[in-house]
């Protein structure tokens, strides 16, 4: 049987929050499309970049607040939200306490939205999971004896009936409490530290490949040589806005470059996806040094 959690009103600030972010950089983005081309218009769009991890993370939240639910069936009570699952089986279930906790950790800025769904700790319970949409004194307490989950469920006699029927019955499987371990994506996130780094090095060096071309291009006359022939004189004019050539193949390789990283890394070719993204490091090296050569 699933239960649904009280409603939580987070989960509506959430989606009301990332539309203001959305409708703030689609106002910016249309601010430097008009624009000319110069620091302003780089800032702008670096602002729009660096609001991308804001946005995802208010909408994962979101996302959390929005499907957070409970299965009961007779071997275990699932605790589901986002692409989340916590399994607690029903024979490890020692006890059940309504409410009366106190003193659980501050609640952070970066706990919202969903505040109440993080693990936490307290006196009497130093593994505390809450997975409700309440504060862990208005909760129903499952104590495994090694951990305990605060559940906030909408119709809570009856999820404790469910609950009693269940442990009644015996499970029909033996299962264990699953370690929180929720994705392989964030599994591969933790172990990939070097590589996040690399991947973080990498877009920086795309950030600075047109910042230095944006800076700089006002000051820049319109025609510049691209080639010189033998006696030093220039051969090749083009215009300068081809020189967004160069910041562009910085970015399609590391692009190109961190995608196919990521699928090997996947595949537990880590010497593979390392030199993938060092290689678009070296790309964005190298692109430095030829725009910096062609600029006056």
């Amino acid at each position: 049987m699933v239960f649904k959690p009280i409603p939580d009103r987070t989960r509506w600030e959430g989606l009301l929050v990332a539309a203001w972010i959305l409708l703030g950089d689609g106002l910016l983005l249309a601010w430097a499309l008009y624009r000319p081309t110069d620091w302003l218009k780089f800032l702008l769009l670096l602002v729009i970049v660096l609001s991308l991890p804001a946005l995802g993370y208010v909408l994962y939240r979101t996302w959390s607040a929005f499907s957070l639910e409970y299965w009961v069936d007779r071997n275990a009570v699932t605790i589901r939200w986002a692409n989340v699952r916590q399994v607690v089986p029903i024979n490890s279930i020692q006890r059940l306490i309504d409410g009366g906790v106190s003193h659980v950790g501050r609640v952070r800025w970066y706990h919202w939205p969903a505040p109440w769904l993080r693990q936490s700790e307290t006196p009497d319970f130093p593994d505390l999971m809450l997975c409700a949409t309440r504060p862990a004194s208005e909760c129903l307490l499952l104590d495994t004896g090694t951990m305990v989950f605060a559940l906030s469920p909408r119709w809570r006699v009856r999820f404790v009936e469910q609950l009693q029927e269940s442990y009644q019955l015996g499970p029909a499987l033996s299962l264990h409490t699953n370690d929180l371990e929720p994705t392989r994506t964030q599994r591969w996130l933790r172990e990939n530290g070097v590589g996040l780094a690399l991947l973080g090095i990498g877009l920086i060096g795309v950030l600075v490949l047109f910042g230095r071309l944006m800076v700089a291009f006002p000051g820049l006359p319109n025609s510049l040589p691209f080639r010189y022939d033998s006696a030093g004189m220039p051969d090749v004019m083009r215009d300068k806005s081809t020189l967004f050539i160069i910041p562009a193949v910085g970015l399609l390789s590391w692009l190109a470059n961190s995608l196919w990283g990521v699928w090997m890394a996947f595949r537990k070719q880590p010497t593979g996806a390392y030199m993938l993204w060092g290689g678009a490091i070296l790309v964005q090296i190298f692109s430095l040094l030829a725009l910096n050569s062609l600029l006056p």
